[in-house]
């Protein structure tokens, strides 16, 4: 109850002044790029046909899709700046009108208009030549609030989200839209319940704004496993433009609880500070500080939430940031496989990387370890490939940490063949037609050290001794074989014991650590 009475008290000291529309609600047209051209879509929802500009990437080859949408007073012949952006790095690029305006039922989040996003995306992978496994949905203010819709809602297999500004409560924002003054509130009138707009005033229908507003959605975890999204919210929006940054805040926490209702989300004392930091005006517009980061927080892989220094905007030299996520496939053992393990902390340290995990405990280079082929990457290594490119649509990086069990005293005899066995995947890996076609980048990360013998179960013993025989020797395979060698050996072996408790195994810190060596050299 009290944390209730605290937002009220800030809601209702804002200043009660009808504020201007913000500058990433301009309606009016401009001028496009020549390329683009203008279509009509018929709805599969209605058949009534949608307008929208589009842009057919040239070439033969495949090419990403930028699906942009509009803010919340345009349509799809609103200025946008993401049409010269496409056309100038060859992107494939739409941008649909589903419905137009949020003033009237038909549009602003109803089931016609999230329609005719649908049928906009699968419009230009009929007829452009669309590498669908990067499709890209992006949208600022009411265009971040169809992105929040989309996330939700599609059936496509879209990469990236970026919602820039987004409204994702409708409820909420109509009350805080009636506290500004704004005419927001009775476009949400309009929406929801036409038949109580008049001369004299409107009213909300709430159950229609609940049913139209993401926050009130359930989250699609399992279709959405591929996917990224990011929240961008600039610190003086709410007070120097129309939608607060709880919006961003709470619908965060909402994708990340329902993902796992145990993970940590942004508190309200984190909110109450955030709110209170952005009480002022930009102290240097035009400085080099704008854009600047004041707060991110992210879940795993899945979803990010960043406050920047800014009002109700969209930073356009960041907007195609997310394009830029390498395709990585992990290849590993139990290290790479736990929760807390080397994979999971890099993709919290490189988000916009997509990060394919194949790791499995128990796995070797080449032994059947405890009598099982699956224990063996070189009778599985073209799987891995294969459900990697299907996972991601390609590869860009390949990253492979083992050698650990390899080691194991049951190998000792065996020790001289997992250098060539390493040679041996590395080369199979190369002839693999994925490869062929991508080229990625091989990276081989010499396998952590061993404890003592004397603090290690008999199945592990001699395994210090065979790691530090192994590791010259995996640094020379990898450079005749034209890799990349990660040491991570040479700076854990100093103090092992601090970042393993059972003298295999990495503790989290050790985790993280490893995450941190391989993605300095992804950046070399």
């Amino acid at each position: 109850m009290k944390i209730t009475s605290t937002f009220a008290i800030l809601l209702l000291g804002l200043p009660l002044i009808a504020q201007p529309d913000p500058a990433w609600d301009d309606t009016r047209s401009v001028n496009w790029p020549q390329e683009c051209r203008q279509v009509e879509i018929p709805s599969t929802a209605d058949q009534q046909p949608q307008a929208a500009y589009f842009f057919r990437a040239t070439g033969d080859a495949s090419r990403p899709l930028i699906v942009s949408l509009h803010t919340w007073s345009g349509g799809y012949d609103q200025k946008d700046t993401l049409s010269w952006m496409s056309v100038k790095n060859n992107y494939n690029y739409i941008h649909p009108d589903f419905r137009g305006p949020n003033n009237r039922p038909e549009a602003c989040g109803s089931e016609l208009a999230i329609q005719d996003i649908e049928d906009a995306i699968s419009y230009a992978i009929r007829e452009a030549r669309v590498d669908t496994s990067e499709i890209h949905v992006i949208g600022v203010s009411g265009g971040g609030y169809s992105t929040l819709l989309t996330y939700m809602r599609t059936h496509h297999p879209v990469k990236t989200f970026s919602a820039w500004v987004p409204i994702s409560n409708l409820v909420d924002w109509y009350y805080e839209s009636v506290g500004r003054k704004q005419k927001y509130a009775r476009e949400i009138a309009l929406a929801t319940h036409p038949d109580g707009v008049g001369e004299d005033g409107y009213s909300l229908d709430s159950l229609e704004a609940r049913k139209r507003s993401p926050i009130f959605m359930d989250t699609p975890v399992e279709r959405r496993e591929h996917s990224k999204l990011y929240i961008h919210a600039g610190i003086h929006d709410g007070y120097q433009g129309s939608v607060p940054i709880t919006q961003s805040l709470r619908f965060f926490n909402k994708v990340v609880s329902d993902h796992d209702p145990a993970a940590d989300t942004i508190g309200t004392d984190e909110m109450l500070q955030l709110l209170e930091r952005r009480n002022g005006p930009l102290e240097h517009p035009g400085d080099a500080t704008r854009g600047l980061t004041h707060f991110q927080r992210q879940y795993r892989d899945k979803v990010r939430m960043t406050i920047f220094e800014g009002g109700h905007e969209l930073l356009a030299d960041r907007v195609l940031a997310p394009l830029n996520g390498k395709r990585v496939l992990a290849i590993g053992d139990s290290n790479g496989a736990l929760e807390e393990g080397w994979v999971n902390q890099l993709r919290e340290l490189r988000f916009a990387d997509h990060v394919y995990n194949t790791c499995v405990s128990g796995n070797t280079i080449g032994f059947d370890n405890l009598g099982r082929e699956s224990l063996n990457t070189l009778a599985n290594a073209d799987r891995y490939l294969e459900e990697a490119d299907r996972g991601l649509g390609g590869l860009d990086k390949i990253v492979i940490l083992l050698g650990t069990n390899d080691c194991k005293a049951v190998f000792d005899d065996r020790l001289a063949e997992v250098p060539e066995n390493l040679r041996k995947l590395l080369r199979q890996i190369k002839a693999h037609p994925v490869y062929q076609r991508d080229q990625p980048e091989i990276y081989v990360v010499s396998p952590p050290p061993y404890a003592p013998d004397e603090a290690l179960i008999p199945k592990y013993h001699g395994g210090a001794a065979d790691i530090a025989w192994l590791f010259p020797r995996f640094r020379e395979v990898a450079e005749e074989e034209s890799c990349t060698f990660i040491d991570i050996y040479s700076g854990l072996a100093p103090e092992w014991e601090t970042w393993s408790e059972d003298g295999i195994h990495l503790i989290e810190a050790g985790q993280v650590k490893i995450a941190e060596m391989i993605a300095k050299k992804f950046e070399n």
